[in-house]
């Protein structure tokens, strides 16, 4: 497979840095951003301009270069295929985003999440189902199954927040890359009701198992999004 261009490189970094709040309103300056990542002016100006291509950032004479943080839910929207952050810490305005637990169990895992997750039929998991809401609005459908052994200590008050968010700064584990499945579905009784999805509209579906940094299978998942609430960016190498 071919290497991503360097600049694509730094414009993923930026625009993570972008969606974990690093950055509020407007970038630093061309000679601050080289100075951070880096590299040559030249590669971060190719690499505003792609950002600028994906509606992330605009560049004002004599302003600098604005987020466009006034379009926090479209950006919220567009998942990067090749990245991996919780939906939560992807919100510009987390203020927006609210966790409704439809369900939350513990169980023995299933045949298929025990191969995924690399457990023993007897390993206990979390069973979670979350409607996550945009300004009160349903944009997705989580169900989520973790190890218990290696994500210990979720409670309802981490699921009303951040899951991700507790595992990086609470247990201090590293979250690695995710392997992704993405599909088209018609919408079950379940998204009807929780997604305010008709009978005819598409779903699409991300199903994911994701790894700690060290390659230890902490999450198996399927997303489901409304048909206009979900996007995909998967960008060329």
């Amino acid at each position: 497979m071919t290497q991503k261009p360097k600049y694509i490189k730094i414009a993923d970094l930026i625009e993570q840095d972008i969606l974990t709040h690093k950055y509020q309103k407007k970038l630093p300056k061309i000679s601050r951003l080289s100075s951070l990542y880096k590299t040559s002016k030249v590669t971060i100006v190719k690499s505003l301009h792609f950002l600028e291509y994906k509606g992330i950032v605009k560049p004002i004479r004599g302003h600098g270069t604005l987020i466009l943080a006034d379009n926090e839910t479209e950006i919220s929207k567009k998942d990067n295929a090749t990245a991996h952050v919780g939906f939560t810490e992807r919100i510009m305005n987390n203020k927006l985003l609210t966790s409704h637990v439809i369900s939350f169990d513990v169980r023995e895992p299933t045949d298929k999440e025990v191969v995924f997750l690399k457990l023993n039929t007897k390993d206990l998991v979390y069973d979670i189902i979350r409607q996550r809401l945009l300004n009160n609005f349903p944009v997705r459908l989580e169900y989520t199954v973790m190890p218990i052994k290696v994500i210990p200590g979720i409670t309802m008050a981490v699921l009303q927040k951040s899951i991700y968010g507790y595992i990086e700064r609470t247990l201090k584990l590293k979250i690695g890359k995710a392997n992704r499945i993405f599909r088209a579905d018609k919408p079950d009784a379940y998204d009807q009701l929780y997604l305010k999805c008709s009978a005819t509209d598409p779903v699409f579906e991300v199903e994911q198992t994701c790894l700690l940094d060290d390659g230890t299978p902490f999450e198996y998942s399927q997303t489901r999004n409304r048909y206009d609430q979900g996007e995909l960016i998967l960008n060329q190498v």
